[in-house]
């Protein structure tokens, strides 16, 4: 069995930008994801009535 070295890479600087870019991306991606998610749930909130006020009438036919 082949031992591992400790071999040294380098990227060129092509590479490493690219890269770089699509980390930016992402992150900005998982941003945009969390602050839409924020706003549906505000949104629903609206729509909610607060729990305390709900009244249920439920008769039953006796």
């Amino acid at each position: 069995m082949k031992t591992l070295q400790n071999t040294d890479i380098r990227l060129t600087d092509a590479l490493e930008r690219q890269l770089l870019q699509e980390a930016i991306e992402a992150q900005q991606e998982y941003a945009l994801d969390r602050a839409i998610k924020r706003m549906f749930q505000k949104v629903a909130g609206f729509f909610k009535a607060p729990e305390g006020r709900v009244h249920h009438t439920i008769r039953t036919a006796n």
